[in-house]
């Protein structure tokens, strides 16, 4: 059984990650996340390295570094109204 999560949000809060058609822009969208079908050939791990600090460092947009600030903050509230608001009927 594969496994899957299906999420709708606005597009707004996607274009900041990925590149939307115009036709998607300020519109409910569906986001699905499956597992991919394509494997990724991994790194071997360096046996100096003891912590992940800077792991990633090479996918950093520094352009979306100031939206950073407040951002788990922001998406918490966001979360929590999203559940007020569909407890509610």
């Amino acid at each position: 059984m594969m496994e899957a999560i299906r999420l709708t949000m606005n597009s707004t809060r996607l274009m900041p990650v990925m590149d939307l058609p115009q036709s998607l822009h300020d519109r409910e969208v569906d986001v699905i996340v499956l597992p991919s079908s394509v494997e990724t050939k991994s790194r071997p791990l360096d046996p100096e390295r003891k912590s992940m600090m800077g792991a990633l460092s090479q996918y950093a947009n520094p352009a979306l570094r100031e939206l950073e600030e407040g951002a788990w903050e922001q998406a918490a509230v966001e979360k929590y109204l999203e559940k007020m608001c569909n407890g509610r009927s």
